[in-house]
């Protein structure tokens, strides 16, 4: 499994661009996370990993749910979670971070 040292390498990575694209609406944090890799036999396994959270700055929770949507409905589809008030984009299985950078920035 990937470390999870250098999936927080890729959160810091992603902060500053992310927040130039989203700060206006949303409190962009890193947090620590378990991502949920258990099926079949292994229903509840779970690795450390990282999330990029973005909390809207309006407290509403549908300018969340307008944000998943519009980015379900991206050339490759983003999809995070939505908990405790936040989007939770668990950044463990990301493999291209240009390519993310370019689907969230359009």
């Amino acid at each position: 499994p990937r470390p999870a040292s250098e999936i927080a390498a890729c959160a810091q990575r992603l902060l500053a661009p992310l927040i130039a694209c989203y700060g206006t609406d949303f409190t962009l944090d890193i947090e620590s996370c378990w991502s949920q890799i258990g099926s079949g036999s292994l229903p509840v396994d779970r690795l450390p990993s990282w999330a990029l959270t973005f909390t809207p700055k309006d407290g509403r929770g549908s300018t969340l749910e307008a944000l998943t949507a519009r980015w379900r409905t991206l050339t490759k589809p983003v999809i995070g979670r939505v908990a405790d008030g936040r989007l939770w984009l668990d950044l463990r299985c990301l493999e291209d971070e240009a390519a993310l950078l370019r689907e969230l920035a359009s």
